[in-house]
């Protein structure tokens, strides 16, 4: 399985479509935000993809709890499945959209 996240891959497209690396075009987007707008809003969409991956490893690290090997969830941990399950899901398609 890839651990690849939506932030890496949209850092290796903001670097691919800036051609220079990562850490050169934070400064050049909080230096000098109004000579490139897009590059700024690039940065600002790559921002919130550390919030929506770091949610969508939390769900998923809870799901594989509740249902790991050898483990007979509980009657009443059937909802927390359903529900962590449900919150994966839309965590992967926030990051996803933002990406």
């Amino acid at each position: 399985m890839s651990n690849i996240t939506a932030y890496d891959q949209a850092t290796a497209m903001i670097e691919k479509a800036w051609n220079r690396p990562i850490d050169a075009l934070e400064s050049l987007a909080v230096r000098r935000p109004s000579d490139d707008p897009l590059l700024r809003s690039a940065m600002r969409i790559r921002s919130a993809l550390v919030i929506t991956d770091s949610a969508a490893t939390v769900h998923q690290d809870r799901l594989h709890a509740l249902t790991r090997p050898g483990h007979v969830p509980a009657f009443y941990d059937l909802e927390r499945i359903t529900s962590s399950a449900a919150d994966l899901r839309v965590a992967k398609a926030e990051s996803s959209t933002s990406l």
